[in-house]
């Protein structure tokens, strides 16, 4: 260590003994250099809620096995809906994400959008997230003063937030078919309000889906690259454990069906005592498809921290990266020791915006200087380096990636359309209401006016259903029809009347069947039960169809069997459990008894509204008699192998459908088992509505248009009727099926129906 480094770490008041040649510490978190054991315990120096890890599993070096990957790539599992690809922060932004907090930071907030927003020659937004007015009006007087341009600020207003850390509890901005969609993981329980702002800002503000994804990580340990590619640290595994059902494959399934990851790289995370977070982004980024910044620590900084970065370097550049080692090293800084690093970056485009931490009394100037040349030599021509300071933000345990979310710029020329639902082998059920989601997207995200929707029961022949606004949803009555191909065309029209279409990956069907609701309005305690409490570990639910046996009460019932919830935890319209003890899980069992035989059912839809305390994960599984077991409904079981997942601060619905082997899921009594578990410990759920619809295909037989079973001569009057007097045969035949005047087989009826109807008659 050269004399002017030294003396510079002296002037932060760092004793280079005491910090730079820790050991590690497996068993701590990282601990200020003077005082007690735990950052819980010491008084905060500095303005906000800091960024290390809260609760979670202890570290774990067992888990930390070297550099190594998961790869699907040859079991990717495309959705339905649309092939899911994130978004690398090399791609182009339409702008950026942030969350200003009176009192957090806001210097540092300040400092960024005035940078990504003064220049004249620079068109990208400055999202900044809100939670009061006077938040607001306090952003905007500081973003003026410092010289930001406010015609590139849009304000988003949400109800709450807890800190300023919107790269780790924001939204996962993704691509659906082109579309630009949001994934919602989770993040620390104890920041309730802002796990939730992804939905919020996703549903509310950018108007495109949100899906919830059912894996514990903050963004800041999330990096996307190349080819569906992504990097994170052994924190995954701590905060996702094989005891709690993810082993490797199954993570990486998780990456790949919601984040659109097809080979998920695990690198070691540095020890706690060195980095309070854990997270990839405070010593790694991904400049661009070919160039990685990787930190390297100073000599005598801590052995372990040295190894892993070094390793880590190792194992990109044998993927074929160059790079590029800007230094790192840990200092006292507000009375912490804080991992001070180049690594927490973030790239804007042609503009790389980097942390500095030079000071008046030119400590750091030298790592300054090696930190933008690293990023230069990184970056190449063309792309300007801007350091942003952050010596008051990084005592907290983060600088300036922690703090913003780019948003994707969409660059196509034309409109990209993904078409959501109906999704293929869907059941439409003729006369009933069905809704079509859609997501579209137009060049630089501007907004599309106009959206047509179109259905076919061949693929060949359109028939134009409505032309609406692009609400992203629109309800449909299903026609009077039956049709075993069916599809559903989106076209959307932008204001300078380009258009771009989607049809659904694959054909529904339309179908008149009878339909039959089961909830506890009636029956419940007779035929319909319920049974609630909590369970202590998945180990003694999953091959356990009464994992509790408390039965509900009358009121409970009641409380369960109509959607009537409006307000929050203490609405009296809500079945709410009771608190569980912080290691107890909230379980709920519901049972119904269907009259149908399971031979004709054709499709059992199960669905439950409700939410968990503070964003904690509920899930709802069904019972399979064969395998003993848990499950999703289809062939799938045990621990995350549910229907459908929502983590959220209102009332979510979780929906399931069961088509096929429907005996799989009644017992010789008919009786249907449905669990709805909640993930977390400790926290309550509360229930508004339970409720099972069955359907059942109505059978039709081709020229039985009086519908008595047999094709004869007794028909023609109807058949004429049909024809002639639509009116008069439907109060001739009330219960009778259009379809069966369809004698030619092409969906409706009509005079094309005579000569096939004249030959059943001659046939007999």
């Amino acid at each position: 260590m050269d004399i002017r480094r030294l003396a510079a770490l002296v002037l932060a008041g760092t004793c280079v003994l005491c910090v730079c040649a820790q050991n590690e510490a497996p068993d701590r978190e990282p601990v200020a250099v003077a005082g007690s054991d735990s950052i819980s315990q010491q008084p905060w120096y500095g303005p906000g809620l800091p960024r290390w890890r809260e609760g979670g599993t202890p570290w774990n070096p067992k888990l930390d096995i070297g550099p190594r990957a998961i790869d699907l790539r040859d079991a990717r599992d495309e959705p339905t809906a649309g092939l899911i690809t994130a978004a690398p922060e090399y791609e182009p932004v339409r702008g950026v994400l942030f969350q200003y907090k009176r009192g957090h930071f806001n210097s540092t907030v300040t400092d960024c959008v005035v940078a990504l927003t003064a220049g004249p020659t620079y068109d990208e937004i400055a999202y900044v997230v809100v939670s009061s007015a006077s938040d607001e009006s306090h952003a905007t007087n500081a973003f003026v003063a410092g010289g930001a341009d406010m015609s590139k600020v849009e304000f988003i207003n949400v109800a709450g937030t807890n800190s300023v850390w919107m790269r780790d509890f924001g939204p996962h901005f993704q691509w659906q078919d082109g579309t630009m969609v949001v994934g919602d993981s989770h993040y620390y329980p104890g920041r309730a309000q802002d796990n939730f702002v992804p939905t919020l800002v996703g549903d509310d503000y950018f108007g495109v889906p949100t899906y919830d994804v059912p894996v514990y990580f903050s963004g800041g340990n999330f990096l996307p690259g190349p080819d569906r590619t992504a990097f994170v640290t052994s924190l995954i595994r701590e905060d996702n454990p094989a005891a709690g059902g993810f082993d490797d494959t199954f993570l990486g399934e998780l990456h790949q069906r919601y984040l659109g990851i097809d080979t998920l790289h695990i690198l070691d995370r540095l020890p706690a005592s060195v980095d309070g977070t854990g997270h990839i982004d405070m010593w790694l980024y991904i400049v661009d498809e070919d160039n990685v910044i990787v930190s390297e620590f100073l000599p005598g900084s801590n052995a372990t921290a040295i190894a892993r970065t070094d390793a880590g370097a190792a194992y990109m550049e044998s993927l074929g990266y160059t790079v590029h080692r800007p230094p790192a090293w840990n200092a006292l800084v507000s009375g912490y020791n804080s991992h001070l690093t180049y690594a927490n970056a973030f790239r804007v485009n042609d503009r790389i915006f980097i942390p500095s931490y030079g000071l008046g009394n030119f400590a750091y100037m030298d790592e300054d200087a090696e930190a933008v040349a690293a990023w230069e030599a990184a970056a190449g021509p063309g792309v300007e380096i801007v350091p942003i300071n952050c010596y008051d933000i990084i005592w907290a345990a983060g600088a300036i990636h922690c703090i913003v979310k780019q948003v994707p710029r969409y660059t196509g020329s034309t409109p990209a359309v993904c078409v959501l639902s109906p999704q293929p082998d869907d059941l439409l059920v003729a006369g009933t209401e069905e809704v079509i989601r859609w997501v579209a997207t137009d060049t630089d995200n501007v907004a599309i006016p106009v959206v047509d929707l179109y259905y076919s029961t061949d693929v060949k022949a359109w028939t134009h259903i409505a032309t609406t606004s692009n609400s992203g949803e629109y309800a449909w009555t299903v026609p009077d029809t039956a049709a075993p191909n069916v599809s559903i065309r989106v076209v959307a029209t932008s204001a300078d009347t380009d258009q771009g279409e989607a049809t659904m990956a694959g054909p529904c069907a339309i179908v008149r069947a009878d339909q039959s609701t089961y909830d506890f309005s009636s029956a419940a305690g007779t035929s319909h039960f319920g049974w609630g409490g909590s369970t202590v570990a998945w180990t003694l639910v999953g091959a356990n169809s009464q994992p509790v046996a408390v039965a509900l009460t009358a009121d409970e019932y009641l409380r369960a069997s109509a959607s009537d919830a409006t307000g929050g935890y203490s609405d009296v319209n809500r079945l709410i459990s009771s608190t569980p003890s912080s290691s107890y899980e909230s379980t709920y069992v519901f049972e119904f008894t269907l009259a149908e035989y399971p031979e004709d059912i054709d499709e059992i839809s199960v669905l439950w509204e409700g939410l968990a305390y503070d964003c904690a994960q509920v899930e709802l599984y069904a019972w399979n008699q064969v395998t003993g077991a848990w499950g999703d409904g289809g062939g799938l079981t045990g621990q995350n192998r549910f229907f459908d997942n929502w983590a959220g601060n209102v009332d979510g619905e979780l929906t399931g459908v069961v088509r096929a082997n429907v005996d799989n899921f009644l017992d010789v009594n008919g009786r249907l088992r449905l669990l709805l578990y909640a993930e977390r410990g400790g926290d309550r759920t509360y229930h508004d509505y339970v409720a099972v619809e069955v359907t059942t295909i109505t059978q039709t037989l081709a020229g039985d248009v009086n519908c008595d079973g047999v094709v004869d001569f007794g028909d023609i009057n109807a058949f004429v009727a049909v024809l002639t007097d639509l009116p008069l045969w439907q109060a001739w035949y009330p219960d009778c099926h259009l379809l069966n005047a369809d004698t030619d087989g092409n969906g409706s009826a009509g005079f094309e129906d005579i000569n096939p109807f004249v030959a059943l008659l001659i046939q007999g």
